[in-house]
């Protein structure tokens, strides 16, 4: 079995198309005609099947239990490179969660599915919280339960969803579908619950160390993989700080969101420094159809209906993670300092005192000095409706310097989510080719 399949591989290179098209220089645009052929064209067919596996990791921090969750898709012809097994990990965006690289919106198979059916493993990560261990279809989704009721699940062990009793709803005055960064409806934890004690012990250094978790799982074998960081989205605020405890192989960027230095950077150019001050310790941020819709103008209203209704499976919240990607210096010293004089930290959390403790909280909004070992490379869409390539340009005068080398792509006409085959198709194709070049070698 072992011989045949590689003789199918080998055939599916020998037999790869000829095509013209080339990947774009740097902070060039592969246009539509080499759209258009990449999509005729084929260029990399399946070549394997792939088994997945859903895993989940108990873990404690702060006096608080979380369980982390990790989906992993493991072809069974896997695609090598000089000899090592090609490893793409995930991080999910800010509505959604580790099934959406599995499945879209639109009924096809998500882009982690299309890797995997070409060889590459794919790694689904899931920040803790955002996987509704109550689901009953055992698959974490959040179909079931209402829009305004969902709060972040962040272990297993919990056994009912969080009562009306636990929180509060506000109404913010603001509307996502004027920006991706607001939201109409907010909920905060009411004091004195078990759910305020579990926002407050979800630092930012506890969905990085999930993550961690969740990859020493995932990966095994780290020598025999070349491990490449995809952070769609949101996923990208959380995957660049995770490279000081666990560095990649490389960034692999499709809609990535940058580092919180580089975010609020961009903000302070055009005279914004409003997230700097925000309101946003313990806040679960509703992401409703307003934000829905500020992603989808593209499409017809019957589609967008459509495709709203399949996201309900995703979470549709974002709890603790704006503070740390929107470098929310008010949030941040807010939650450190309610949890430093809460009853909730154990000796050893107190030992570096609360000078080190504070600081921990805003360290995974700056780049680490790892990335100086990683290569950096940002592919995006012209019509990306929060990534445009202005704001892609100003990410890179942060981040450069930090990394050991960095290249930015875009595909025009393509916007943020990958919602359809096709655009996973192209942009799938542009990676694979990209990594073929030896980029990452």
């Amino acid at each position: 079995m072992k011989a045949a399949g590689l003789t199918l591989v080998g055939l599916a290179l020998l037999t790869r198309p000829v095509v013209s098209w080339d990947l774009p220089r740097d902070n060039g645009t592969l246009g539509r005609e080499a759209v258009a052929e990449i999509l005729q064209a084929n260029e990399y067919p399946d070549t394997s099947s792939y088994t997945q596996r859903i895993e989940f990791i108990d873990f404690s921090a702060h006096g608080q239990r979380f369980t982390q969750v990790v989906v992993t898709l493991t072809p069974d012809r896997p695609r090598l490179r000089n000899g090592r097994r090609l490893v793409v990990v995930g991080g999910e965006p800010g509505s959604e969660y580790g099934m959406d690289f599995v499945w879209t919106v639109d009924g096809g198979d998500g882009p982690g599915v299309w890797l995997a059916r070409r060889g590459v493993t794919f790694v689904a990560l899931t920040r803790v919280g955002r996987w509704n261990f109550l689901a009953p279809t055992g698959d974490g989704s959040w179909e079931t339960v209402p829009l305004g009721e969902r709060m972040p699940i962040f272990s297993r062990e919990q056994e009912a969803y969080w009562q009306p009793g636990d929180f509060e709803t506000r109404r913010t005055g603001a509307s996502a579908v004027t920006a991706a960064s607001v939201s109409a409806v907010a909920r905060y934890p009411r004091t004195g619950t078990a759910l305020e004690r579990q926002m407050l012990a979800a630092t930012p250094a506890v969905f990085v160390e999930g993550y961690r978790r969740a990859l020493e799982k995932a990966i095994p074998d780290r020598r025999g993989a070349i491990v490449l960081f995809w952070g769609m989205s949101t996923g990208g605020a959380f995957l660049y700080p995770l490279a000081r405890q666990y560095r990649p192989d490389g960034f692999l960027g499709w809609g990535t969101s940058s580092t919180g230095l580089a975010y609020v950077d961009n903000r302070a150019r055009g005279g914004n420094f409003a997230d700097v001050y925000g309101i946003g310790a313990l806040r679960v941020r509703e992401r409703g159809p307003d934000d829905f819709e500020f992603y989808t103008r593209h499409v017809d209203a019957a589609t967008r209906a459509r495709w709203w209704k399949a996201a309900l499976r995703s979470p549709r919240f974002k709890s603790t993670e704006d503070a740390v990607m929107q470098f929310g210096a008010a949030a941040l010293t807010e939650h450190g300092v309610r949890l430093w004089q809460s009853a909730l930290l154990p000796d050893a959390a107190r030992a570096g005192g609360f000078a080190a403790f504070l600081r921990a909280m805003f360290e995974p909004s700056y780049p680490p000095a790892e990335l100086k070992q990683v290569p950096v490379f940002e592919l995006n869409g012209t019509s990306d409706e929060v990534l445009p390539p202005a704001v892609v340009d100003a990410n890179r005068t942060v981040m450069e310097p930090y990394a050991k080398k960095y290249r930015v792509g875009r595909i025009d006409g393509l916007h943020h989510y990958l919602f359809s085959r096709d655009d996973i198709t192209v942009v799938g194709t542009a990676w694979l080719r990209f990594i073929d070049s030896g980029f990452f070698d």
